[in-house]
């Protein structure tokens, strides 16, 4: 077993998950490769907000925000 992942497991409502589905078999993409690249963009997107107010909180004198 590869240790350098985990497993997630959360409720989804339905109609999202048919709608997710059919996008994964437009792209013919799984569930887990899907995710993980919604994911990966959300991290980097997130990161660099987050170095922006990092930036502000250094400025203002207030502890920065752990980076991702």
């Amino acid at each position: 077993m590869r240790s350098d992942r985990t497993l997630i497991n959360f409720n989804c409502p339905n109609d999202l998950m048919d709608s997710f589905d059919e996008v994964c078999d437009f792209k013919s993409m799984n569930r887990t490769q899907t995710l993980i690249e919604l994911m990966r963009d959300y991290v980097v997107n997130k990161s660099d907000e987050i170095q922006k107010w990092n930036t502000v909180y250094q400025m203002t004198g207030r502890k920065p925000i752990n980076p991702v």
